[in-house]
């Protein structure tokens, strides 16, 4: 019989090791390298991960949190549904587990007030966006995440950066819920992020850049690349290494996110991505992740062409449909 229960700190070694063992698939299958599964739980008030347990044995977990963000500049409640992970071991009765996880959501949130739900995937993880298309969600938007090797840069930018306060990251916010959906309406996600020093903050002329150190968080290995990608990556580790830490299979890398690229122009960008590469360099970070709505085009003319575009659907479950205008 299954049972579905809030987990616990004692559930912890548990939740890593299902993780470790469960690649997320795709053209290219990674696995996580988290050091604590609650870890994501802290940028959230309101947060927990539900998992189905059967006999002792965890067979799957799904983590839920509560905000509100910005959609059309209206702030609406959203229920966030993140780290979806099945137990290798009992991979054949995904559809059972899911079946009671998705119950328990229902009566325990069903009448709860939110405005949504949603949940980001990666495109081509068909088995993923199957389950959450199994729970009524459907695409909202593609976000293109690009993944840059870290690249050995030396020459001087004239980049200024520091470690941004709260006030500077709420003025960073408050000019992008005018232009963009989805935009957190509170800060206090970043409080976290100020208090262990994981933001830093890049200023050129023209151009401005808020990185998040994810070291620890959100550690990942790639377990498995298609042909075409594995032949690049052999390749740019032979010929690049001196000049760029391109990942080894299975390596546990460390990211950096970008959060915000503000720029006026693609050279006034590389700019403030250079400087980014130089202090990533120093802290022997494997990898820079950007991120882009599909719709507004390429990033490679700021970023640089040295990068795989791994392209995330974000899948929304909307209680009463909201009206949009379509802003990326």
């Amino acid at each position: 019989m299954l049972d579905i229960r809030f987990a616990t700190k004692e559930d912890n070694e548990k939740l890593l090791d299902i993780e470790r063992r469960s690649a997320q698939e795709g053209k290219i299958w990674v696995v996580g390298y988290k050091e604590n599964f609650f870890d994501r739980l802290k940028y959230y008030g309101n947060g927990s991960i539900l998992l189905a347990e059967e006999k002792g044995d965890i067979i799957g977990c799904i983590g839920i949190a509560f905000d509100e963000y910005l959609v059309d500049s209206v702030p609406r409640k959203a229920i966030y549904l993140f780290g979806l992970r099945t137990n290798p071991a009992y991979r054949m009765k995904i559809a059972r587990w899911l079946k009671a996880i998705i119950q328990e959501l229902e009566n325990r949130y069903g009448e709860s007030e939110f405005d949504f739900a949603y949940a980001s995937v990666k495109a081509d993880n068909t088995a993923s966006k199957k389950i959450l298309a199994h729970m009524g969600f459907s695409r909202f938007a593609t976000l293109d995440f690009y993944a840059c090797p870290v690249l050995h840069r030396i020459k001087s930018t004239g980049v200024y950066v520091e470690r941004p306060d709260m006030n500077r990251v709420r003025g960073l916010y408050s000019g992008m819920s005018g232009r963009f959906d989805l935009v957190p309406k509170h800060t206090r996600i970043f409080e976290p992020m100020i208090e262990e020093e994981r933001l830093k903050l890049f200023t050129g002329e023209g151009a401005s850049a808020l990185v998040f150190d994810t070291s620890g968080e959100s550690d990942f290995g790639i377990a498995k690349l298609s042909p075409g990608l594995r032949a690049f990556q052999v390749a740019g580790r032979s010929l690049l290494s001196p000049l760029a830490r391109v990942p080894g299979m299975k390596e546990r890398l460390r990211i950096w996110d970008v959060l915000i690229l503000d720029y006026g122009t693609p050279r006034a960008a590389r700019r403030v991505v250079a400087e980014i590469h130089k202090e990533a360099w120093k802290e022997k970070v494997t990898l820079l992740n950007f991120a882009r709505d599909s719709t507004l085009g390429s990033l490679k003319s700021a970023i640089g062409p040295l990068s795989f575009k791994i392209p995330f659907d974000i899948m929304i479950f909307e209680k009463k449909e909201i009206p949009r205008k379509g802003r990326p």
